[in-house]
């Protein structure tokens, strides 16, 4: 089976590496080392995302609150928000997509700022998502954050992911408007590689050493991927990126392949 073989080359795979698939349609669960908590690089912004839409859920957070960018919130790139002009007004449902579909960091920070660090955590402690952390803004460089790091392990994004499949995170419609950032992702070298596209709503991370991709992938037998690596040896970010396109590209094969388009 292609889950098997994905799942022998991923524990191959020199460094900490780990591989969580779940088919949608059966509930069956294949995953290896899934439990280890890995650095999550920009996976986080999952959770951050869910924070946001749980507080416009409650009114807590208004959808068309403005904020503006400052040059004291500027980070380096990911993204495009630090590149633009200071005193620009943006709303939380921008910094959103800015975060979600082209991992803009400065966003992220922003979100961050506005939520409360405390609270997104706690949200992941209330989802139970296990070894899932946020412990820091990106690029913090305030003492006694700068050594910190945030944590994430394949099982628990994948059991978030799962709950936005089924409509469960916050509400049906979140959940819808949380798929459709996921969807416009724009990092396209990993889960995608080989795929069309519109068949896979995910996330990516990546630093030195550590590149991720966790996602849902919109087979005729839909499923949850989530591949989640970290202190990989030096240069091999690019092979583990190829193996991660390959294998979900087969794991879409054994799964029926992709819809056919509707009228087609």
């Amino acid at each position: 089976m292609a889950r098997e073989d994905v799942t022998r080359r991923i524990e191959a795979f020199p460094g900490h590496t780990s591989f969580w698939f779940e088919d949608l349609t059966t509930g069956e669960i294949c995953a290896s080392n899934a439990k280890e908590p890995m650095c999550a690089a920009s996976v986080i912004k999952l959770t951050v995302m869910a924070e946001l839409f749980r507080c416009f859920e409650t009114g807590e957070i208004d959808r068309d609150l403005r904020l503006t960018v400052k040059d004291e919130d500027r980070v380096p790139i990911c993204g495009v928000l630090t590149l633009m002009h200071t005193g620009m007004e943006v709303t939380p449902v921008d910094l959103c997509w800015l975060m979600i579909a082209i991992s803009d960091n400065m966003a992220t920070n922003l979100l961050i700022d506005l939520l409360g660090l405390e609270n997104i955590q706690e949200n992941n402690r209330r989802l139970g998502l296990e070894g899932v952390e946020l412990n820091r803004k990106l690029f913090d460089g305030r003492p006694g954050y700068r050594e910190k790091m945030n944590f994430i392990t394949a099982e628990s994004i994948g059991k978030l992911l799962e709950m936005i499949w089924k409509g469960e995170l916050v509400s049906k419609q979140a959940s819808k408007e949380m798929m459709e950032m996921l969807l416009a992702q724009q990092c396209t070298n990993k889960m995608p590689l080989f795929l069309g596209e519109g068949v896979v709503a995910h996330k990516t991370g990546e630093d030195e050493g550590i590149t991720h991709d966790v996602g849902i992938v919109f087979a005729r037998r839909p499923f949850i991927a989530c591949f989640c690596n970290w202190k990989l040896e030096e240069g091999s970010e690019g092979r583990m990126n190829l193996l991660i396109g390959e294998s979900t590209k087969a794991l879409l094969d054994e799964q029926g392949g992709a819809p056919e388009e509707e009228n087609a």
